[in-house]
């Protein structure tokens, strides 16, 4: 998983700099598996796409989705996030929170989600990334 999010995000010809950053916010650790709900999809025994979602009280985030760029255009990322939508309306939540990074703006409006805000990046302080809103629809 950590590797698909490493090429992934350097997919978008982020500095090796800025890419060593990003190092410790996109490793996929065991806790994080554990605590967070996830999804992947595999292709040929690789992992092509993934995504981790937490489920706090009151709170639903979509904290990693990352779909490998030999997949990338194949609706993976979008089968990746209605699944993480669907598990958070499940819960009863009514919307999933995301913290996006600027190239994938357009990828989460085309699936709904609505910018909010913004907020800091875990990796350059001085970085602002937009806050996304996704309305969920509930499932009884």
């Amino acid at each position: 998983m950590t590797e698909v999010a490493l090429t992934a995000k350097a997919f978008w010809g982020y500095s090796d700099e800025f890419m060593r950053g990003c190092e410790a916010v996109l490793t996929v650790t065991p806790r994080m598996i554990a605590e967070w709900e996830s999804g992947v999809i595999e292709r040929k025994g690789h992992i092509a796409g993934f995504y981790l979602a937490s489920f706090e009280p009151g709170e639903a985030e979509l904290q990693l989705l990352y779909v490998s760029p030999l997949h990338m255009v194949k609706g993976l990322g979008q089968a990746l996030m209605n699944e993480a939508a669907q598990k958070a309306a499940r819960l009863g939540y009514g919307h999933l929170r995301i913290e996006a990074d600027p190239n994938a703006l357009g990828f989460y409006r085309r699936m709904g989600a609505k910018q909010v805000g913004w907020c800091r990046s875990e990796v350059e302080d001085a970085r602002e990334l937009p806050l996304m809103s996704l309305p969920l629809k509930p499932i009884r």
